[in-house]
């Protein structure tokens, strides 16, 4: 049985292979990682089985690769919250040592309620709140790797920080 070439989505988008290397690149700042997203990406396109004919395969390669982006995204978000509250030992770490015990019990009990609050959020408002605050992304570059407007990253930080606001207001004497 004679063995068959590529599939035609496969030809049209296989030019563009160094380019959403490069886009990866760009996004995650990791060439390893890039290299192990642009397979992902080719390898979804590979095993996808459209119901009609593609008339942008271009378009196509790259909505993948930003929903890889996107899960990525998500699946971090998630880790951190599986890994749970820091610990006391990292909670010990971080304040200044020269502060009371009771000035440490409250910055602890303060941060338990932030990362609470956090937690509560809304997913696309905590993803976020995560890029900018932990990821150090800026509202255009969170904006560009969601594939949302920047006024929308500006309204989930707006929602974001006044929650935490408001958790720091009722945690306050």
């Amino acid at each position: 049985m004679p063995e068959s070439g590529p599939s035609p989505l496969i030809q049209e988008v296989l030019p563009d292979y160094d380019r959403l290397q490069t886009f990866f690149q760009g996004q995650v700042g990791c060439s390893h990682e890039a290299k192990d997203l642009t397979q992902e990406t080719f390898t979804r396109v590979l095993s996808w089985q459209p119901k009609a004919q593609v008339t942008q395969p271009r378009s196509l390669l790259f909505r993948i690769a930003r929903n890889l982006l996107i899960d990525r995204s998500r699946s971090r978000a998630k880790s951190h919250e599986i890994s749970g509250p820091l610990t006391d030992e990292q909670l010990a770490a971080t304040p200044d040592q020269s502060a009371a015990p009771d000035q440490h019990l409250a910055a602890r009990e303060n941060l338990r309620k932030v990362q609470a609050t956090i937690a509560t959020l809304p997913d696309r408002c905590r993803e976020v709140f995560i890029l900018s605050r932990f990821g150090g992304l800026s509202y255009p570059e969170i904006a560009e790797r969601l594939a949302i407007a920047p006024s929308t990253v500006e309204k989930h930080m707006i929602r974001a920080l006044t929650a935490c606001r408001a958790c720091m207001d009722d945690a306050a004497p």
